[in-house]
């Protein structure tokens, strides 16, 4: 097998391409990390209902004050 030396274009070239794939896996990451947190809370807050929902009619300390 032989191998060549790389063009200075072709190596512009593959930079170009390794930066768009850095820049896709960020975003691509990120739009995990969002969607991830956005399931963990919505599971945690199904578990965990407030305890101060106007569900249940408690209200936070403090916040029935001056009436």
């Amino acid at each position: 097998m032989t191998y060549r030396r790389l063009t200075p274009q072709e190596i512009e070239d593959l930079r170009a391409e390794m930066r768009a794939a850095g820049e896709w896996c960020k975003a691509e990451l990120a739009r995990r990390r969002l969607e991830h947190n956005r399931v963990e809370t919505a599971e945690n807050d199904a578990q965990h209902p407030d305890p101060f929902s106007a569900d249940v009619g408690l209200s936070h300390p403090g916040e029935n004050e001056g009436q």
